[in-house]
């Protein structure tokens, strides 16, 4: 029994936060993410929000980023890009779809649904599009930080 105590309290304390805990930290880290590329458009501030070794999958473009600097890159571009058409682009997180495991090694897998809106000149957003997405995020000095991105099954919005 007594050898069992120091294992006990071992175990106790490389705990992770509770699933409600890290399912709301995972959500604000993926919230802000998408809120700085998007809606703020600042690739800088994504990208500091990223592992050095991120990588970023997507089901039309492929590995579309192998580095920190290469999603900055994709991130100032696609926001060139909205602005030269006259757009504004805000993903939508599907709340009720949202999972998150704990990983080992101060990480976290998150799972779910997002939607795609623009805003033209005229003022009016529309939906455009949903797809799918896994990211698995690593806890780096406190901060969870995007590692791994796979985003698929993009669809029109209309289906």
């Amino acid at each position: 029994m007594l050898l069992a105590l120091p294992l006990l309290a071992a175990a106790v304390a490389g705990t992770s936060p509770t699933s409600d805990t890290l399912r709301e930290q995972i959500r604000a880290a993926d919230t802000q993410l998408f809120a700085v590329a998007f809606d703020a458009c600042d690739a800088d501030r994504a990208a500091a929000m990223t592992t050095e070794d991120m990588e970023f999958f997507h089901d039309k473009d492929g590995k579309s980023a192998n580095s920190r600097e290469d999603f900055r890159r994709s991130v100032a571009t696609l926001c060139d890009n909205a602005r030269k058409g006259g757009w504004h682009l805000r993903r939508e997180l599907v709340e009720s779809s949202l999972q998150v495991f704990p990983l080992q090694d101060d990480r976290a897998l998150e799972m779910g649904d997002h939607r795609f809106h623009e805003r033209g000149a005229d003022g009016v957003e529309r939906w455009t599009g949903q797809a799918r997405f896994i990211q698995v995020w690593r806890r780096v000095n406190g901060q969870w930080q995007a590692e791994r991105v796979i985003s698929y099954d993009h669809h029109p919005a209309d289906k």
